[in-house]
């Protein structure tokens, strides 16, 4: 899912990177697409919550088996699935505290590589002033090569955004650390959008049926097409009926979609907002991502597609 990390699906986290100063978005903030929908050379968008992040035109959007966005440069000296330098963005809701991303990141470095060493962790503040933390990482990954991962991490509403930029030529440069700070939240654009009473149907209905925690019911809101970051049907089958807290969410009393972005392409719309979620003995709602990306319409019937172009 494209905004939660699980932390067993982290892994290809580890293997991203930057090394050149990254580029300056020309495009009014209010004016800019989701990176799904118009992919801009140099400038990753988000949906929600919005925000964008910059890294060298000259990096390539690259194909990852978990969610999230990654780009990077290719490097034929490397051995194949290796990209460094390269950037990864990644998400998970309920954060832990910033100050624990290192115990919480550390399970995943271990599943990847060895001599893992945290050269540094300190508290830090993005441009605007919200508060994050930044760190880094060494370790040689199972290939024999030498990593280093900056990691930036900050919350956003429910979210915990996590921002790494990787290399094997030593530690972190601050040419790579801006391409982290780079992050800019976007305000303004969190307002609700209007979409078509099927549409607003279906996103009820799964609402619905997901708080009714029936993996039968759960995935007849699946196109059979479906295709998200490598992931098929069958595959989010299994990950429901593993008890994966979301969407199957164990407590939930209320939850209530909201869309952000919408727009249509033929018989598929791209779709992102969140669901305002609240759980028994919770005093307080909590905003948890749409995750699909794409919905098509099969028969007069809406369902999620994933984030296959």
């Amino acid at each position: 899912m494209k905004k939660l990390i699980v932390l067993s699906l982290l892994t290809v986290v580890l293997l991203a990177g930057g090394i050149l100063a990254p580029t300056q978005a020309q495009t009014p903030a209010n004016d800019l697409k989701p990176t799904f929908i118009s992919p801009t050379p140099g400038l990753y968008v988000n949906g929600w919550p919005p925000f964008t992040v910059s890294y060298p035109k000259e990096w390539v959007e690259l194909p990852t088996m978990i969610t999230g966005f990654k780009a990077g440069l290719p490097r034929p000296d490397l051995p194949p699935g290796h990209q460094l330098p390269a950037l990864y963005i990644a998400f998970r809701s309920n954060p832990p505290p910033l100050e624990d991303w290192a115990k919480t990141m550390m399970p995943v470095y271990q599943q990847v590589g060895t001599d893992i060493k945290i050269l540094s962790d300190k508290p830090s503040l993005l441009k605007d002033g919200t508060p994050a933390r930044e760190g880094e990482v060494a370790y040689v990954d199972k290939d024999g090569i030498k990593v280093n991962d900056f990691v930036l991490v900050t919350k956003k509403e429910s979210v915990y955004l996590v921002i790494h930029v990787s290399d094997d030529k030593g530690r972190i440069g601050e040419d790579l650390k801006r391409i982290a700070y780079s992050l800019t939240f976007l305000p303004g654009r969190e307002e609700p959008v209007q979409v078509p009473p099927d549409v607003r149907a279906f996103l009820d209905m799964w609402r619905t049926d997901t708080m009714g925690h029936d993996v039968k019911t759960i995935m007849a809101h699946f196109s059979d097409r479906f295709l998200h970051s490598g992931g098929s049907k069958a595959f989010y089958e299994k990950y429901f009926r593993n008890d994966t807290p979301y969407p199957i969410q164990q407590g939930v009393i209320s939850s209530e979609p909201t869309v952000t972005v919408f727009e249509t392409r033929g018989d598929k719309a791209y779709i992102d907002g969140f669901f305002l979620t609240k759980a028994n003995g919770d005093a307080n709602a909590v905003k948890i991502p749409m995750s699909f990306e794409q919905i098509i319409n099969e028969h007069g019937e809406w369902k999620w597609f994933g984030n296959q172009k």
